[in-house]
């Protein structure tokens, strides 16, 4: 029996049946034993650096391809089948995933990436997954709200703060009826829910679970509401390790979420992951926040050049200063910093820990609490020089 053979009825996955007109091409080594492979799921052998056969996978729905990305002929028929076929999606297949191929690829356009050689569990869910988004985006042609991931030069730097703060300001910017959604991806440490009052029955968790079932409804049901303008997709609840996020079920999730909602706001964690790090390559704009110390700016200085040497866009950057004290005599200001990073400051938020304190401590946003705070006049600050580079990049 070949490897897919018993994919329709595999009590492992769960599924009735893949989506018709799958193609699989590869090697005949990783094709053996699928002749016999019955439905819609078509093997078609090809070298893995030969010209796409693209006869007979023109009637694909989606195609499963062998990659090899140290062959610039493997790599080159991504691209034609992508300019032939744009709205077949790609899978590609590959003997060593890791992140730099798997941001190459993904900047091709392939929609998914599965290890070689083949794992049942894994292609189906690939497969099914990417049928999924499919029909979602057949659904509906939604303009997709903007994303803004923030990451903290160090921890401590209260960029959940700032983060849950922005999200309400530039919801509130673009008028009555808009909302924001914060997606709290720090796994081990996410406070988000706690800091807008949430009490959240299901997690982010849920929604990465839910694979093919993913949809509006199950989003609905997860978002809290953390204010009249901010709803919260929480961290876990219970710390899971950091790595265990799929980037493509994650993606799949801030795609629905830019449908439904008019900001998407990403608290994305401390620690640089491959998926962490292909997630803030995805968003529109980073807020790094950081403060006016030597640690973080050390820090910030390291995920600046790392980021930039990953090909990260520069002024695609901004950095926010937190916590600044306004005091005549300072061991630092913000010249300094600037100089030190050699990045321009976009933004510093005044030190008001007691106002904070009470905000957070009471589930509220500042305004709630004091309104025309120097706090939430330097976030509106902020958010208005988030929207002018937004605009700028469209």
């Amino acid at each position: 029996m070949g490897k897919l053979d018993n994919i329709h009825d595999s009590p492992t996955n769960g599924i009735s049946e893949l989506p018709r007109g799958v193609h699989i091409v590869a090697q005949a080594d990783m094709l053996a034993g699928l002749d016999a492979v019955s439905g819609d799921v078509v093997a078609v052998e090809c070298a893995i650096d030969a010209p796409l056969p693209m006869a007979k996978i023109a009637s694909a729905s989606i195609v499963v391809i062998e990659v090899d990305p140290a062959s610039r002929n493997s790599l080159e028929r991504i691209e034609r089948l992508r300019a032939e076929a744009p709205s077949v999606p790609v899978i590609a297949g590959l003997a060593k995933v890791d992140i730099a191929t798997s941001r190459q690829l993904l900047r091709r356009g392939v929609s998914d990436i599965v290890a070689l050689p083949f794992s049942v569990d894994e292609l189906v869910t690939s497969i099914v997954d990417t049928a999924a988004q499919i029909h979602l985006e057949e659904q509906t042609e939604i303009k997709l709200a903007p994303v803004i991931a923030v990451m903290k030069s160090i921890g401590g730097s209260g960029a959940t703060t700032v983060a849950t703060h922005l999200a309400a300001q530039l919801a509130w910017d673009r008028g009555d009826n808009c909302r924001a959604c914060v997606i709290d991806l720090d796994l081990q440490a996410g406070d988000v829910a706690s800091y807008l009052g949430c009490t959240p029955r299901l997690t982010l968790s849920d929604l990465i679970d839910a694979g093919g079932r993913l949809d509006e409804d199950l989003l609905r049901s997860v978002a809290c509401e953390g204010d009249e303008h901010v709803f919260v997709i929480p961290a876990p609840a219970e710390i899971v390790p950091i790595e265990s996020i799929d980037f493509e079920r994650l993606m799949r999730i801030i795609t629905l979420a830019r449908r439904h909602f008019e900001v998407v706001v990403l608290d994305l964690p401390s620690s640089f992951t491959n998926w962490s790090l292909s997630t803030a390559f995805a968003a529109d704009l980073t807020v790094m926040v950081g403060t006016l110390t030597i640690p973080s700016l050390r820090h910030a200085k390291r995920q600046l050049d790392f980021l930039v040497s990953m090909g990260m866009v520069r002024s695609n950057i901004l950095i926010a200063l937190n916590r600044v004290e306004k005091r005549l005599f300072k061991t630092i200001d913000v010249d300094d910093a600037a100089g030190a990073l050699k990045h321009p400051i976009a933004a510093t938020i005044t030190d008001d820990a007691s106002l904070l304190r009470t905000a957070q401590d009471q589930g509220e946003l500042v305004d709630s609490i004091q309104k025309r705070s120097k706090f939430s006049k330097e976030i509106a600050q902020l958010a208005e020089l988030v929207e002018d580079r937004l605009a700028g990049a469209s």
